[in-house]
């Protein structure tokens, strides 16, 4: 399992990646989602989950509905 988020851009800078704006994460975020394996709690990366999932819903949908 991954020790850090692969979403953080770098420890120096924290961006996250995985947040739709490239937020930074407050201090209490980065120290126990960000650097953790608790990244896969994190309410940021599961929002990011979610919306590639309604993504890769949505490009099925179109290609079924354009046959």
């Amino acid at each position: 399992m991954d020790e850090k988020c692969p979403y953080l851009e770098s420890e120096e800078e924290s961006v996250c990646k995985a947040s739709l704006t490239n937020m930074t994460p407050s201090i209490f975020e980065y120290n126990i989602y960000c650097t953790t394996e608790e990244h896969y709690r994190c309410p940021i990366l599961l929002a990011r989950t979610l919306r590639d999932g309604f993504r890769e819903a949505v490009v099925k949908a179109g290609a079924v509905l354009s046959r």
